[in-house]
């Protein structure tokens, strides 16, 4: 019996990284400040609420909650 060779797949990383953001948005930064502007120039902040896959949301600093789309976010900054 002839065993088949296989190649050790290194697990934790999904992809490539991105070294240009060492530390991606993600669910462990809810309920943080965070000040993000947008591709347009506006500037929002607030805590952050929720992420999915293609938005997140805030509490604006007025006690609104805005919902905003990742395609338009350019920065964002972690307080």
């Amino acid at each position: 019996m002839i065993k088949s060779e296989r190649k050790e797949v290194k697990k934790g990383m999904d992809g490539p990284r991105n070294y240009g953001n060492p530390e991606p948005l993600n669910t462990s930064h809810i309920g943080k400040s965070v000040t993000i502007t947008l591709v347009n120039g506006r500037i929002e902040a607030g805590k952050l609420k929720a992420l999915g896959a293609y938005m997140l949301s805030i509490d604006g600093s007025n006690g609104k909650e805005l919902i905003i789309n990742k395609g338009q976010i350019m920065v964002v900054s972690i307080l």
